[in-house]
């Protein structure tokens, strides 16, 4: 049974407090002092988000540790304190409670999830995850469920909104929240009275446990290629994050064209439905695909269903992202006539093979492809339709897995006609160096310039393009700073573009 009191406001200005022991009555805990029928009116794991009658969590990260700010707390008012490790009691009030869990950071999807009181039970929710196109694939699926006129919650790289409005919410992560911050958008999403929810969710996501609480419908694997190995050390220990989503969902739906398709069969605990273009047992495939410029056709097939699909959005990968929204969407219970309808309008989300066509007559595409294997599927699907040169612009991240560096250089100088090669976000990397580990990927008689001022690349590859020539800038995408060292600066792929074709003199 719940005790409730009133808090001071939530984002429609009031809301619900509750018991600290109503919180903690499913982790594992020892009490060091105070007691747990302490009122708490919210929960942080960061300093700056301490209020009055908080319940702070002392999370130890990668550079801070929670255990740190204790004083702080204390001196904004925070009612409790969960700790992992003896802490210094003298300066803590006797009336303050403490008590002691192994992992913090294991029990915060508990404490959160009780908090709001689970709220995704209360909307329909989709988890898509893989190396390449969870936000495309996110994306697609919330127009689709939007154009038959659901309310539709979307959480992930380009935001957390409701429908197409951005709603408020804390993010400390690029892709899937902080178990508390997910679960409290999670609850604003309620009390918006969303229908369904599409998330992003992110190897890190899964492995740090942050969607732990999340009750899943539907959770939908894309593929699996070598990525984030700075942060999981092996591509195993990646494989292993990615596949807990599956043990967490009633229903599956999984691209049985990856050649780790059968793991995620495997893992799944309920129903699972494949879809994909080459594997001819899956239960959803596409065939006879005709692509151009600006858009994808195809035949869809399955079990008593032949239908002629069309999408706006050109590349054989927008047929794999239109297959896994398909299955998503039937089983959501919209019928295929409702889905055609939606995909044959759906546009691109910001910064994914985003195109401006200049007056001169070329192209230039912005795509966020970061990885070796993204980079490859948006080039050889542009070359196909490349009426004159291809050029691409990109680099690499600072303090990412480098081993991915130069198998980009060989895949961009296999596929285009020129490259300028710059810089990404360096972070506290040379740049230099990042790039000269792109060169060594570069195949002999390529034809490369190395530019690491990124606007005056952009600049460069613009000042170069031909009528019928298309230029790629990639690895960015809807990205709106650039991270060099400590400092953070604005920097947009596509602002820059669009100023420097309006000042081009066929502009003017």
């Amino acid at each position: 049974m719940y005790t409730y009191i009133i808090k001071r406001r939530d984002f429609e200005g009031r809301g619900v407090s509750m018991k600290l022991n109503d919180v903690i009555n499913n982790i594992d805990y020892e009490l060091i002092q105070g007691t747990e029928d302490t009122y708490i009116e919210s929960i942080s794991y960061h300093s700056k988000h301490i209020e009055q009658d908080s319940l702070f969590v002392c999370i130890k990260g990668q550079r801070t540790d929670g255990h740190d700010y204790i004083a702080q707390a204390v001196m904004k008012g925070a009612s409790a304190i969960i700790v992992e490790r003896k802490v210094a009691l003298e300066f803590i009030p006797e009336d303050l409670t403490v008590i002691q869990v192994d992992k913090a950071r294991s029990i915060l999807p508990s404490l959160a999830s009780q908090f709001y009181q689970y709220p995704s039970r209360d909307f329909r929710l989709v988890g898509v995850t893989g190396t390449n196109g969870k936000t495309s694939v996110s994306h697609m699926i919330s127009s689709i469920l939007q154009h038959a006129g659901r309310k539709v919650g979307s959480i992930g790289t380009l935001g957390n909104k409701v429908n197409e409005m951005d709603i408020e919410s804390r993010r400390t992560t690029p892709t899937t929240p902080e178990a508390l911050d997910l679960q409290d958008t999670f609850s604003k999403m309620k009390q918006s009275s969303v229908s369904d929810v599409v998330m992003e969710v992110s190897s890190m996501g899964l492995a740090l446990d942050r969607v732990n609480g999340c009750d899943f419908d539907i959770g939908v694997f894309m593929n699996l290629t070598q990525d984030h190995l700075d942060d999981h050390g092996t591509f195993d220990n990646y494989k292993q994050a990615k596949l807990k989503l599956f043990k967490s969902c009633p229903f599956s739906i999984i691209n049985a064209d990856d050649e780790h398709a059968h793991d995620f069969i495997d893992a799944s605990i309920g129903k699972y439905t494949t879809f994909g273009i080459t594997n001819g047992e899956a239960d959803l495939r596409a065939v006879s695909i005709t692509s151009t410029a600006s858009s994808v056709s195809f035949t869809l097939e399955g079990e008593n269903l032949t239908e002629e699909i069309s999408v706006p959005i050109p590349g054989e990968f927008t047929v794999y992202n239109s297959l896994a929204a398909i299955a998503s969407c039937l089983q959501m219970g919209l019928s295929i006539e409702k889905i055609k309808e939606a995909l044959a309008v759906v546009k691109s989300p910001e910064g994914r093979l985003q195109t401006i066509e200049s007056d001169q007559g070329f192209s230039v595409m912005i795509d966020y492809a970061n990885t070796p294997d993204a980079l490859e599927n948006v080039l050889s699907n542009i070359r196909a339709y490349t009426a004159g040169k291809l050029m691409v612009v990109f680099g690499c991240g600072g303090d990412k897995d480098p081993k991915k560096r130069a198998k980009m250089g060989q895949i961009a100088s296999r596929w285009c006609d020129h490259m300028i090669l710059t810089s990404d976000n360096p972070r506290s990397e040379n740049p230099s160096t990042i790039i000269q580990d792109i060169e060594e990927g570069v195949l002999l008689e390529s034809s490369y310039e190395v530019i690491e001022d990124r606007r005056k690349a952009i600049e460069r590859s613009i000042l170069l393009a031909e009528q019928g020539d298309i230029i790629l800038i990639a690895g960015k995408g809807f990205e709106t700073d650039q991270i060099i060292g400590e400092t953070v600066l604005p920097f947009n792929d596509v602002e820059v573009v669009k100023s420097r074709l309006a000042s081009s003199p066929a502009s003017s």
